[in-house]
C-alpha cells in the first residue's frame, strides 16, 4: 500500500445530504471521466465510455455490485443515464447526464472556474455567521448546478425564488447557508412536482368497456362477502354516472369498491328485515331504503316509480313468493337503468348488449329475463 497522497475527491455537502453520500461521490467521480474521454452525440445528449475497471482504480473502496447499485439510484432520480456493454470479458458503462431540460447557461458552465468558486465557498463558508435572508437573495451558479445535477430544471429552480424569499423573510430566521436549505427545498418541490405529473399521467376517463380489476372483485366478493351478481350488476351504473361526468381518475378500482360497499351495506339490511318468503300484493310498495340504494347508484326515483306497475302485474300473474319483494325490485331497476340509459355497451361479464328503449319500457320480449334474471335479489 501506497502512503503518497492520492487525488482527492471533492463533492458537495449539501447534494450529499441531498441524495446518499455514495450517490454524490459517484456523481462527481464522472462527472471527472467525462470531461477526461471521447464525447459522442446522442439524441442531444453527451455520452462517454468508462471501463469497469478505471471506475475501481477511482473509488477502490466499492465493489462492482456497490457501483452498478449506485449508478442505479442516480438512474432512478432521474440524474443518470447509462447501459452496460461487455466485449471479450471486458464490461464498461455508457453513461450521460440527464442534461435535456436544462438551460444551456447551465449545462455550458466553464468547468474549472466552477471548481474554483467550489473551493472558495468551501474554504470560507466556515467563517460565515448566521443571517436573515435578503430581500434581493438569488441562488449562485454552484447551487443551480447542484439542483440541475439532481435532475432539476433551471426554469423550475427559479420559478421557487420568489416564494422562497418571501416564506423566509416572513420567519425573520437566520440561517448559516441559505443556499443549503434552497436546494433542499427546491429539490422536495421537484419530486412533489413529478409525483403529480405521474399520477395525472395515470388518471383517465371512464370508458364503455371499463371493467374492475380482479382485485377490486376479489376484495368485494372474496374478503367484503358481497354476492358477485350484486358486484356484476353494480358495473353499468358506475360507468354511466362516471363517464357522463367526464371525470379523469387513476382509482377507478377503490371508487368501485366504495360504490359497492355502500350499496351492499344498505341491501343487507333490507334482506334481514324480511325472511318469510310470501307472495307480491296488489297494493306493494318497496321499503324505502330502496330509494336510499337507489340514490347511490345515481338512479332517478321516478324512474324506479314508472316501473312499479309493471313489476307487480308481472309478480302477481307469475304467482311466485320471494322473500324480499323490495330486493327484487331494487335489482330490476338497477337492470332496467343500465337498460335505458346505455348504447351499446358490452358487458364482458355477462357476454350481452345492452340497448336503448325509446319508450322507457321493459320489451315483451325479455320481460322474464328482466325480471328473475339475478339470483342476488332471489
Amino acid at each position: 500500500m501506497s502512503f503518497v497522497p492520492e487525488k482527492s475527491i471533492y463533492f458537495s455537502p449539501t447534494l450529499a445530504a441531498t441524495i446518499g453520500l455514495e450517490e454524490a461521490i459517484l456523481l462527481q467521480l464522472l462527472q471527472e471521466c467525462l470531461s477526461h474521454h471521447d464525447i459522442r452525440i446522442e439524441d442531444g445528449l453527451r455520452w462517454a465510455n468508462l471501463k469497469e475497471e478505471k471506475l475501481l482504480e477511482l473509488a477502490p473502496f466499492w465493489k462492482p455490485n456497490d457501483i452498478m447499485r449506485y449508478m442505479s439510484c442516480l438512474q432512478a432520480k432521474g440524474i443518470l443515464l447509462f447501459r452496460e456493454e461487455r466485449r471479450c470479458e471486458v464490461k464498461s458503462y455508457n453513461f450521460a447526464f440527464n442534461e435535456h431540460k436544462q438551460k444551456r447557461e447551465i449545462s455550458t458552465l466553464d468547468k474549472s472556474d466552477s471548481q474554483k468558486k467550489s473551493t472558495i465557498y468551501r474554504s470560507t463558508s466556515s467563517q460565515q455567521s448566521d443571517q436573515t435572508i435578503k430581500n434581493d437573495w438569488r441562488p449562485g451558479t454552484d447551487c443551480l448546478r447542484q439542483l440541475y445535477q439532481l435532475g432539476v430544471s433551471h426554469e423550475f429552480a427559479l420559478q421557487q425564488i420568489p416564494q422562497f424569499v418571501a416564506y423566509w423573510r416572513e420567519r425573520n430566521v437566520a440561517k448559516h447557508s441559505w443556499e443549503s436549505k434552497y436546494i433542499k427545498e427546491v429539490w422536495r418541490e421537484w419530486q412533489k412536482a413529478q409525483s403529480n405529473n405521474e399520477q395525472r399521467r395515470k388518471e383517465i376517463k371512464l370508458t364503455d368497456d371499463w371493467t374492475p380489476s380482479r382485485d377490486a372483485i376479489e376484495i368485494l366478493v372474496r374478503n367484503g362477502e358481497i354476492n358477485s351478481n350484486f358486484v356484476e350488476d353494480a358495473i353499468p351504473e358506475f360507468i354511466l354516472y362516471w363517464r357522463d361526468r367526464g371525470d379523469l381518475s387513476s382509482t377507478w378500482d377503490s371508487k368501485f369498491v366504495q360504490h359497492v360497499r355502500r350499496q351492499w351495506h344498505f341491501y343487507s339490511g333490507m334482506t334481514k328485515e324480511d325472511t318469510m318468503p310470501k307472495p307480491i300484493s296488489e297494493s306493494w310498495q318497496p321499503r324505502e331504503s330502496v330509494y336510499d340504494v337507489l340514490q347511490m347508484a345515481n338512479i332517478d326515483r321516478q324512474f324506479a316509480d314508472q316501473l312499479l306497475p309493471q313489476f307487480v302485474i308481472y309478480w302477481l300473474e307469475n304467482g311466485a313468493s320471494q322473500a324480499s319483494w323490495s330486493t327484487k325490485f331494487l335489482q330490476f331497476v338497477k337492470g332496467e337503468w343500465a337498460r335505458g340509459k346505455q348504447t351499446q355497451i358490452t358487458e364482458s361479464s355477462h357476454g350481452k348488449q345492452f340497448e336503448r328503449n325509446p319508450k322507457g319500457r321493459i320489451r315483451d320480449r325479455n320481460i322474464i329475463e328482466a325480471l328473475s334474471d339475478r339470483s342476488w335479489a332471489s
